[in-house]
Order: structure tokens, then C-alpha cells, then sequence
């Protein structure tokens, strides 16, 4: 229905890789993504990470890291475990901030000893918006997104009827902690807010409810990302409207190498366009969204602020809230190299 661009993903270097690199970003595929956590799946090593960020730096490329460090997290696991503290209602607990926090601090190392780009994902704890915020005023070509569900929940919701529901990483955390990090967002550390969509459903998290580490963790969010903020920050925390269109729409396209294509109203670019309602007030319900699963983390949530209207590439799609134009035209998308566009 929508066009689409992909990153690539590095989990461990050796000789074949700077030529593969090449050749992703001459197809237009300029960034790669990489863990520091979830060891033997696709946890990638800090020279690993290194060889990456070097070999895109010069092909006009950029990381785009999930930090949690990998040795921390193990530990905490491994005495929850003993503790019979594994399952999903001490999900929080199994992942604590100082994790990411340090994460940050050494790929930020990594990022300035070699003068590259660095793109950080749903971070979720204000000292790791800082630790970025302070290497970008050093000069590095730093970047943090958070996402929706680090700015509206709390890890209140791990003592609820279905706290595998609300598995993620980095998990939900203290109120203190949102309240924080939502603060960093009105103060202009963010560069996006995303969704980290995951589409599981119930029964999935259920399965393996009693073990975190076994989990299919994240949250299914694409489609309410954007109303949740709209009515939680814009309306209810004073953030400008136009800095939310920066958040969801221009800088998410600067920092993946689709601007001027896409994030800008302007002649030559595509006419992708959300007419949105500010009044409009929803309560958020999973049987009425179209994700392919069967509940949202927002069941219940009232919101105000919807599209009404939405226009894909010059062409009505949505209106009046209804499906009007179901043919498929999405297409993949080629990233242009990111020099100029990494700013926000």
C-alpha cells in the first residue's frame, strides 16, 4: 500500500563483508542494523561494530544500533532466574536501565574513535538521551529515536492481567523514567519517534510466558504510533506541531536517506500527505485497527488527533477514515548516501 526501504543487518565481519556492504549501498541500502545484546542470534562484537561503522562511513552509510550490553543483562537473568524471578511479570527487572546506559556510552566511544555516524533505536532511559546529546555537541554524528510506547506506558503494566502482552526491549520502565525521557523529547534531544513494530499476538506471548528470555518480545504499534503521540505530547505536553511532523515524518526520512522524496510537501517530491483531524477522539480498541494481530498495549486509551484522510503517492487511499483504493503500489525505495541529510 506504501513504499518501503529496508536496512541490512551485520551480526559478524570477516573478509566478505566490506565488499557486501558495497554493494547493499550501491543498490540503496545505506544503513545497517546492529544489536549489542542477544548473544548467538544476531548480538554482533564491538570490532564488528567497529569494521562496520568505518567501511559506511565511507560509502556514505550509517549504523543503527540497539544498545543493551549483552553481559549485564545475562547476569541479572541468570539470578532471576535462581530466584524463580524469569517470567513476564519481572520483565522489567531482567533488563535494568544501567544496561543500555552503558551500551550507549561504549558504541558512542566506538562512533567518535572513527568519526562516524551513529543512529541509536528506541532508546529508553533520559541518561542514554544524554550520553548523545552530549557527544552531538562534541560533533559526532549522533542520533536517538525513541518510540511511543518508552513515552506513554510504564512498567506498572508488567503487574497486570497479561504482562507478556508488554514484553519488549528495553522493556516499559519506571514512571520517573518516561516522565524523564518525555522531557527529553519537549527539550529537542530526539531526533524520531518510531514504533519498533512487532506484530505478535496473544498467544504467541503466551506460550512462553513463564521465561522472558524465550519470549517474542515487542509490541505491535505502527498504527497508533502516531494518533498516541499526537494527543499524548502535542496536546497534552505542549510539544509544537510542528516540531511532531519533524519527529515522525521529516527526520525519520533525513536520517534513512529519503529526503527530499520523502518527509517534505514540495514540487518533486512524492505526494505521500496524512490529512489529519486534531479533534477527532478515538478510544483505542484492538477489534477496530488493522494490524494483524489480536490486541494493541493502548486497549482502551483515549486519543485525540486522527487521520481523516490519507494520500499515497498523489492518489486518495483513505477518506473519510475508510479504505477507498486497495490496488498495491508500494514500491522499494533506494536510499541516497546520508553526508547531507544527517541533520535535524
Amino acid at each position: 500500500m506504501c513504499d518501503s526501504a529496508l536496512h541490512a543487518c551485520v551480526v559478524q565481519w570477516d573478509d566478505t563483508v566490506p565488499e557486501q556492504l558495497r554493494s547493499l549501498t550501491s543498490d540503496g541500502i545505506v544503513t545497517v542494523k546492529m544489536f549489542t545484546t542477544y548473544r548467538g542470534e544476531t548480538m554482533a562484537d564491538e570490532k564488528t561494530i567497529l569494521n562496520v561503522m568505518t567501511t559506511l562511513r565511507d560509502l556514505g552509510g550509517m549504523v543503527v544500533i540497539h544498545c543493551e550490553a549483552d553481559h549485564i543483562i545475562s547476569d541479572v537473568q541468570e539470578r532471576g532466574e535462581a530466584a524463580d524471578a524469569i517470567s513476564a511479570c519481572h520483565h522489567a527487572g531482567t533488563r535494568p536501565e544501567l544496561a543500555e546506559n552503558a551500551s550507549v556510552a561504549e558504541i558512542l566511544a566506538i562512533a567518535e574513535s572513527v568519526a562516524a555516524p551513529v543512529y541509536f533505536v528506541h532508546q529508553s532511559t533520559p541518561e542514554a538521551v544524554d550520553l548523545v546529546a552530549r557527544a552531538r555537541s562534541r560533533g559526532v554524528r549522533a542520533f536517538t529515536e525513541t518510540v511511543a510506547h518508552h513515552l506513554v506506558l510504564d512498567d506498572t503494566a508488567y503487574a497486570g492481567p497479561h504482562p507478556e502482552r508488554f514484553v519488549c526491549c528495553p522493556p516499559l520502565r519506571a514512571a520517573d523514567t518516561v516522565a524523564g525521557l518525555r522531557s527529553r523529547v519537549l527539550m529537542g534531544q530526539v531526533a524520531t519517534v518510531g514504533s519498533d513494530h512487532c506484530c505478535y499476538d496473544t498467544a504467541q506471548k503466551e506460550s512462553v510466558s513463564h521465561d522472558v528470555r524465550a519470549m517474542p518480545n515487542g509490541l505491535p504499534g505502527v498504527e497508533t504510533r502516531m494518533p498516541v503521540i499526537f494527543s499524548e505530547l502535542v496536546l497534552k505536553g505542549g510539544l509544537p506541531t510542528g516540531r511532531f511532523v519533524e519527529l515522525m515524518c521529516a527526520n525519520p526520512a533525513r536520517l534513512n536517506g529519503l529526503y527530499p522524496r520523502k518527509g517534505i510537501i514540495a514540487p518533486g517530491s512524492d505526494a505521500d500527505l496524512a490529512i489529519w483531524d486534531p479533534t477527532a477522539t478515538r478510544t483505542v480498541r484492538s477489534a477496530g485497527l488493522h494490524m494483524a494481530t489480536d490486541y494493541t498495549p493502548y486497549e482502551g486509551m483515549t486519543v485525540t488527533g486522527w487521520p481523516e484522510t490519507v494520500v499515497v503517492g498523489g492518489r486518495p487511499v483513505v477518506e473519510a477514515g475508510r479504505l477507498t483504493d486497495a490496488e498495491p503500489r508500494g514500491r522499494h525505495l533506494r536510499s541516497g548516501p546520508l553526508g547531507r541529510s544527517l541533520v535535524c
